[in-house]
């Protein structure tokens, strides 16, 4: 019977062991991938915020296309020249500052605390009114092709009537268009929204929300915490009848699992930086835009090397406690054979 018990006993360790190691893996993985700081700092290392226009852009291109109301002059705007607009008009601590933005709006959608994300043009719109906005068009349309006489009349009509075709005109006409691009400029900035939505809501709550199957698996790593209690239980159950046993079929488990958490996490952060691209690049466009998803994957290491460095710690943890068992154990051990020999 002694033998049977302790046979079960050594199964729940080895389990124990394993689920340990996964659990301690999991939830820390879980905990940071879901979180805008591990990104940010990420970025930051990285110095992806310099991505910030041409998301920024993108996302304005597609409000744009989506909204018919909006002015015809702005159907001209192509990417590139929102890009380089972008790019002029605000400088790095505002770029980052909209980054920043952008990836709390995006995991707060994640994590279920909006249904939907966003990012503010109210920066964009503070420096288009006045002379800024007007040096930027200006350059706008010294990068298109020469003015013809038939599109400086279109142009001519356009500023009075709502709409300018993008060319470039002659020097001498600039002067001359410059209060109309500032009347446009006005009147823009009055049909421009505080914030574009980039990650729509439309299908938040329904079945088809691609947040509930993302949800089922962050819920079962959770879950997974009691998984190594189950078997901690099973192994005092069926093995631990006295202190010393308790200690010794605590401890060694305890030390395994914290030296192989520390062994998976110090060289197993290129395997999981690996997953994780692969994981964001195929699955991630599911859930956010693929301008975003492609700069998130590319942090995939950086973010690695965060989410592996609270394992190691954990793990020292759990090797310190079972070693700490494991010597009690010992020395109980050496007492009780004293006591033997004394008496």
């Amino acid at each position: 019977m002694e033998f049977i018990g302790k046979t079960f006993a050594a199964v729940c360790t080895i389990l124990f062991i394993i689920s340990s190691v996964l659990v301690l893996l999991l939830l820390n993985i879980e905990a940071k991938a879901f979180s805008s700081e591990t990104y940010k700092q990420a970025f930051e290392n990285q110095q992806l915020y310099e991505r910030m226009p041409t998301i920024l852009a993108t996302a304005l291109t597609t409000y744009i296309t989506e909204n018919q109301s909006a002015l015809p002059f702005l159907n001209a705007v192509k990417v590139e020249d929102w890009q380089n607009i972008i790019s002029t008009l605000l400088p790095p601590e505002e770029l980052k500052a909209l980054a920043d933005n952008a990836l709390d709006s995006t995991f707060d959608y994640l994590n279920g605390k909006t249904n939907s994300a966003t990012i503010s043009l109210l920066p964009l719109k503070a420096h288009l009114v006045g002379e800024s906005g007007v040096n930027v068009v200006v350059q706008l349309l010294r990068l298109q092709p020469a003015c013809t006489p038939e599109q400086l009349t279109q142009m001519a009509l356009g500023l009075l009537g709502g709409q300018i075709t993008l060319c470039n005109p002659p020097e001498e006409a600039i002067g001359l268009m410059t209060p109309f691009i500032q009347a446009q400029l006005q009147t823009m900035i009055t049909v421009f929204p505080n914030d574009v939505t980039f990650i729509s809501g439309v299908t938040s709550g329904m079945p088809d929300d691609p947040r509930l199957k993302l949800n089922t698996v962050r819920s079962a790593i959770k879950f997974s915490l009691f998984l190594p209690f189950l078997f901690l239980f099973g192994i005092t159950v069926f093995a631990v009848r006295s202190l010393r046993s308790w200690l010794n079929w605590w401890g060694w488990p305890l030390m395994i699992t914290g030296v192989m958490s520390v062994f998976i996490a110090l060289l197993g952060t290129p395997l999981v930086g690996w997953i994780l691209q692969l994981l964001i690049e195929n699955q991630g466009t599911i859930l956010i835009p693929a301008i975003l998803a492609t700069s998130i994957a590319e942090t995939a290491s950086a973010v690695a090397v965060q989410m592996l460095a609270p394992v190691i710690i954990e793990g020292i943890i759990f090797m310190i406690v079972g070693l700490g068992m494991v010597i009690v154990a010992l020395l109980l051990a050496k007492r009780d054979q004293i006591i033997k020999v004394t008496y």
